[in-house]
């Protein structure tokens, strides 16, 4: 087995990992899972696709241990067991399940045991030989095989068939997972492995439309469809704006409640990625494809949270003067928001120990690059501190010779400019116009096009 495809595979899920909306209109009944360990140790039971973490379980008052969970439609979760392995339960509303775990290993028992016991036998994990390079032709074809064949297992089972319907359904996203994300994980967590991608490589997206209701129940499902579209913009596949995205998105969407749960999903990580100016602009955009109930009785708490962050952010709201700075190269020389007047400034703000900023620099740096010659400025603005994060920082900056301006943000996270733009996290990529206006306080990263034209907007 190719470790390092494993390897992947689980960065997949904990990097790209979404959440979804279930249908509230059907009834909520609560399973519940049982442990009955015949071996001693730690071990955890997660929502499939989870991103808050593994959670040990804890005995309760009489020394049992039990999950329980409201659950509407059938739903995936993820058993990791004392001996780190890792096992998928299928749970159904109302279901009584029991896992045991010996020393060879996991037995179910109550309802669903074949289907679990089915999964655990039939696990896909993108594996390859050693010899097959990551992403090649070969491994697509092998991949093919192999999901075929677990899909061919299934559809002979004599399994319940709601249950082979999703499944097989989860199978093909799983793969689908494991091309989209699978070369973007492994430049961030791996760049020392040189992948070159054949040029038809993300072709397999080209023709889908996700037109299946039962999308919204795998794991990670909303993660897949935002990085297709995404993926589609830089590919040039799709119309690229930084104000009608949303509704071109809804456009290749073919089933009406995935639909609505995904644009409903869309705004919601708008929300938690920080105050967005254009929240209003984009949910008017999209109103007219949000038709499934339960997405439409989501939007009242959206735009009360977004009138909330609003009022928190006012400070760095559109058209207001920007917080000047001062910041240092690594020559010690000082720089201040007045060295910049009359340009259009892009602030990025990172720190060394961050893998997703350092997996943006190249976009950041090709974007300054391209730009060279107009009216802006581009600025990196490391938060380091400390003698190790400086040295650290100056190691990776000394040699860069783009045109993207290196600087260091003194006291970093606890300097007032950090604490003025209200940045509790990184990447987060600032604009500020020629009169040293903010125009967007939480700009879109790098990779994504839709900074690109956004700021081409500008220097016209």
């Amino acid at each position: 087995m190719n470790k390092i495809c494993c390897v992947f595979l689980i960065l997949t899920v904990l990097a790209f990992a979404g959440t979804g909306c279930q249908d509230k209109t059907e009834s909520s009944t609560k399973a519940r899972v049982e442990f009955k360990n015949t071996i001693e140790g730690n071990f955890f039971f997660i929502p499939e696709g989870s991103t808050a973490g593994y959670t040990k379980m804890e005995p309760d008052s009489l020394g049992n241990y039990a999950y329980e969970v409201d659950l509407n439609v059938p739903s995936y979760f993820r058993y990791v067991g004392v001996n780190k392995k890792f096992y998928l339960v299928y749970l159904t509303p109302g279901a009584r399940v029991e896992i045991q775990e010996g020393a060879d290993g996991v037995v179910f028992a109550g309802d669903h045991v074949a289907e679990n016991t089915f999964l655990s036998e039939n696990v896909y994990l993108g594996s390859v030989p050693e010899d097959v390079p990551l992403y090649s032709a070969e491994w697509v074809r092998l991949n093919t095989e192999e999901v075929n064949r677990l899909i061919g297992n299934l559809e002979t089972s004599g399994l319940d068939q709601d249950f082979i319907r999703l499944q097989k359904l989860k199978y093909r996203c799983d793969f689908y997972l494991q091309r989209l994300n699978g070369p973007a994980n492994t430049a961030m967590f791996a760049p020392q492995l040189k992948i070159e991608l054949a040029d038809n490589f993300y072709d397999f997206m080209k023709e889908v439309n996700f037109s299946d209701s039962s999308l919204v129940q795998i794991p990670k499902w909303f993660n897949m469809m935002l990085g297709t579209f995404e993926q589609m913009e830089k590919k040039g596949w799709i119309e690229v704006s930084p104000e009608r995205y949303m509704e071109i998105y809804a456009q290749k969407i073919g089933d009406e409640k995935v639909r609505s749960m995904f644009l409903v999903e869309l705004l919601n990580l708008t929300l938690q990625k920080g105050y967005s100016d254009d929240f209003p602009v984009y949910l008017e955009g999209v109103r007219q494809y949000i038709t499934h109930p339960e997405a439409l009785a989501a939007l009242p708490a959206l735009e009360i949270r977004y009138q909330e962050s609003k009022e928190t952010h006012k400070t760095i709201a559109r058209g207001q003067m920007a917080p000047e700075f001062k910041a240092v190269d690594v020559k010690g020389k000082e720089y201040t928001s007045a060295d910049f007047k009359g340009k259009v400034q892009v602030l990025d703000f990172w720190f060394t120990g961050c893998v997703p900023c350092r997996a943006e620099m190249p976009y950041m740096e090709k974007l300054a690059d391209d730009m060279k010659g107009e009216n802006i400025v581009f600025i990196s603005m490391s938060v380091d501190t400390g003698d190790e994060l400086m040295a650290l920082w100056r190691k990776m900056v000394k040699d860069k010779k783009g045109a993207e301006l290196q600087l260091n943000v003194p006291g970093g996270f606890k300097s007032d400019l950090v604490k003025k733009y209200l940045i509790h996290g990184v990447p987060r990529i600032v604009i500020v116009d020629e009169e040293g206006k903010i125009v967007d306080a939480n700009a879109k990263r790098p990779s994504d096009p839709k900074l690109r034209m956004q700021l081409e907007q500008l220097v016209k």
